[in-house]
């Protein structure tokens, strides 16, 4: 039997309750049932699960009636698991004297929080209904994605059947994959219009090509179309009613974005587009040394002037560390560089590792000092969907880890949707924040001027201005044949999410935990001696958790004795049929993704058990020399200017002291050692030769290697002559910098 979906109902008792309440909840059932059935699948209703009500009479009832109360606020209970909607009585009985009359719900309070922002720190993407008494106006929402309903609707379900089924769809109806399965299946009929395949008959009437059609099925091909198909939308044309559109409107809803766009080529153009649309040519931008590779292009094609703030470097770990805190206030309070005062702060969160930063804390820094704040949240599209992504302030008022949320965080994060969520590869989002729209709208904010003159109507600040100049610049980046089938995953991704995304993330963090502990007690060891802890991957410095850094479990690294440890439990992993994510000298990287299953953990802990002698805490610093001296350099040059020169090819080796044209990355994780612009120093020579000579040249992207010649391309002597230098001065690394670089 299906685990049946739970409605949960802050209900102001009544005395008709043991009748209605059973008829409300078989009448919403049907309804839930019978709209599965039209929005997912063309099976019975009985495929999809019931809904039972669970009913809380108190503010308070509610939230400990979805809390563990042994882990208050880090895993929720099976009540929550499993809830995908909550009702509220639009006023119920004053806890505090029930002879009062009824409190409106918005109210209400939560461990003395306010309802609505309690419901945005713990379960923001949930859907709400505020359910108002006959005879009484509908009841105002509390905040976005709440809504209100006649309590009629719900009290006689049966009657108001497809009125709840109108109400599911707009909470949970994938609005683009529905249009594109009805085209598909009831409307195309002969194609003259791209792709050349033509609904798969190139591959299907193909005597060599049959397999590989029967191979993707049939679906695959037919939903491959074309923007001919006008119906359907277009990502060129990001306004009015189409499927698409209104499918990007749904996220926006789910994610709690004030604007939300699909990216069919990957976060990296999502990077791209969006520092073209908010730098201008020779502004500042203050950013993550150590961000991805996509970041750093971005500033060369918005011709911004980069500020690098200070790398940490793990030598015992072979990993990068977050940046801290201080690093992030010296750098915004530094005199402004000759380029000009900061507009961007863009940092990488969560890391390739899996630390998250306090979104929060940092959106006030860069608020207070009139930069925006900028979240490449690749690795972490699913903070919105668990309460565990929730930071508690001693005070105890609440903050959301999702980069973009209600609360207060950054003012735009770009995902991997398919990174993580059920998408197909290359599928990403934008999202927007709906505080960034309140900088552009509020016209008091005084650090923010310089923004509002960016994105003007009529000389006032336009989000609908900004959000033209984002799809203008979009349009430079999209193809325009996008994958329809990928659209459609980005679709249902969110919408999974919204239904199953607690239950989803709650098992797979109580794996993740079992397994840990699980292993620990087969070394009997730490678990931090296995795992790398929160303290161990940002190193020696600041508290870092109590200044709300986190690490997600969900990025589950393994750390061995030695590299050569890490080398013999490599190929125990193959001749398992297991593939990691991605290693470091010491560690090795397993993503616990929506499409983790728990016997993956048992296949993992099979080759942990027979190879137990590698585990454990590294004994020694990685063997590559040199690596914070490495990542100490400020840009000489524009990098626009550096990496639009001619140039010329200089053996590695000998190109110290020349300024660089392009980039070098170690890949993965896609974290450049050598930029356009930057003075090539003999650390970062001995670094990219230590890569070479441990994991080959194919390792090191860009490098023009020619047999054993390893090639760099330079800016030529007369270039360097004619090119403006940028001055050194301003925030930036450190060869002092705190940090793990230098000690284990």
């Amino acid at each position: 039997m299906l685990q049946p979906l739970h409605v949960i109902y802050l209900h102001a008792p009544a005395p008709d309750d043991a009748t209605v309440l059973p008829e409300m909840e078989y009448g919403l059932s049907d309804a839930f049932r019978a709209f599965c059935k039209e929005a997912f699948s063309n099976g019975h209703p009985l495929d999809f699960p019931r809904l039972r009500l669970l009913v809380a009479h108190t503010p308070q009832e509610m939230g400990d009636l979805l809390f563990d109360v042994e882990a208050r606020h880090r895993f929720v209970s099976d009540a929550a698991k499993f809830c995908c909607l909550f009702l509220f009585d639009d006023a119920l009985p004053d806890p505090a004297d029930p002879a009062a009359p009824p409190v409106p719900v918005q109210s209400l309070r939560i461990d003395g929080i306010p309802l609505a922002r309690w419901f945005l720190a713990y379960f923001p993407a949930l859907p709400k209904v505020v359910l108002a008494r006959p005879g009484a106006a509908d009841p105002p929402a509390p905040t976005r994605r709440w809504t209100s309903r006649p309590a009629a609707m719900f009290r006689d379900p049966a009657l108001y059947r497809e009125r709840l089924q109108r109400m599911f769809r707009s909470f949970w109806s994938p609005r683009f994959w529905t249009a594109l399965r009805e085209y598909v299946c009831n409307r195309a009929g002969s194609n003259w219009h791209t792709p050349g395949h033509n609904a798969g008959h190139a591959f299907d009437d193909s005597p060599f090509l049959r397999g590989f059609h029967d191979a993707f099925g049939d679906m695959t091909f037919r939903a491959d179309l074309s923007v001919s198909v006008e119906r359907l939308g277009d990502l060129s044309s990001p306004e009015g009613s189409a499927p698409l559109v209104e499918a990007q409107r749904l996220a926006s809803e789910i994610f709690g974005s004030a604007h939300t766009a699909f990216i069919t080529n990957g976060t990296s153009t999502s990077n791209k587009a969006m520092l073209m649309t908010l730098l201008r040519p020779g502004e500042t931008v203050l950013l993550d040394r150590n961000c991805h590779k996509s970041v750093h292009h971005a500033v060369v094609q918005a011709g911004a002037v980069p500020r690098y703030l200070p790398a940490r470097y793990n030598a015992r770990y072979g990993i990068w560390g977050p940046v801290a805190l201080d690093d992030i206030r010296a750098a915004l309070d530094a005199p402004p560089p000759p380029s000009g005062p900061p507009r961007l702060l863009v940092l990488t969160t969560c890391t390739y590792e899996g630390v998250l930063y306090p979104a929060w804390e940092i959106a006030r820094l860069c608020e207070e000092r009139g930069v925006l704040f900028y979240a490449d949240e690749a690795w972490a599209p699913y903070l919105a969907f668990h309460p565990y992504y929730t930071w508690e302030a001693p005070d105890g008022s609440p903050s959301r880890y999702a980069a973009v949320n209600e609360l207060r965080g950054a003012h735009f994060a770009v995902q991997s949707t398919h990174k993580a969520l059920a998408a197909f590869s290359q599928a990403s989002m934008i999202h927007v924040s709906t505080r960034f729209r309140a900088l552009l709208d509020d016209e008091s904010l005084r650090p923010f001027r310089w923004l509002r003159r960016r994105f003007a109507l009529h000389g006032r600040g336009s989000f609908e201005k900004f959000l033209h100049d984002l799809h203008e610049v979009l349009r430079y980046w999209h193809s325009t044949s996008p994958h329809y089938p990928m659209l459609a995953t980005l679709d249902t991704a969110g919408v999974q999410m919204r239904l199953e995304g607690l239950s989803l993330l709650e098992d797979r963090l109580h794996w993740v935990e079992a397994f840990k502990q699980r292993v620990a007690d087969l070394l009997r060891l730490p678990e931090a001696d296995c795992f790398p802890s929160l303290a161990d991957l940002a190193g020696p410095g600041p508290d870092w958790a109590a200044q709300g850094y986190l690490h997600d479990p969900l990025k589950l690294l393994l750390s061995f004795r030695t590299p050569e440890d890490r080398e013999r439990f490599e190929l125990a992993l193959l001749r398992a049929r297991i593939q990691w994510e991605k290693a470091s000298p010491s560690t090795l990287l397993f993503l616990v993704t929506a499409g983790t299953v728990e016997d993956h953990f048992e296949y993992l802990y099979r080759v942990c058990r027979e190879h137990a002698s590698c585990i454990g805490r590294p004994e020694a610093e990685t063997r590559i020399p040199a690596i914070p001296a490495a990542i100490d350099e400020q840009v000489s040059v524009l990098p626009r200017d550096a990496a639009l020169c001619d140039g010329e090819l200089v053996p590695l080796a000998e190109s110290e002291g020349r300024i660089c044209g392009q980039l070098i990355v170690p890949y993965p994780p896609g974290i450049p050692v050598l930029l356009p612009g930057l003075r090539i120093t003999r650390p970062m020579i001995d670094l990219l030769l230590d890569v070479v000579a441990t994991e080959g040249p194919s390792a090191v992207h860009g490098l023009f290697v020619r047999g054993k010649n390893l090639l760099v391309e330079v800016l030529a002597r007369d270039e360097e002559s004619r090119v403006a230098l940028i001055p050194q001065s301003g925030p930036g690394n450190r060869a002092d910098a705190p940090g793990p670089g230098n000690a284990g």
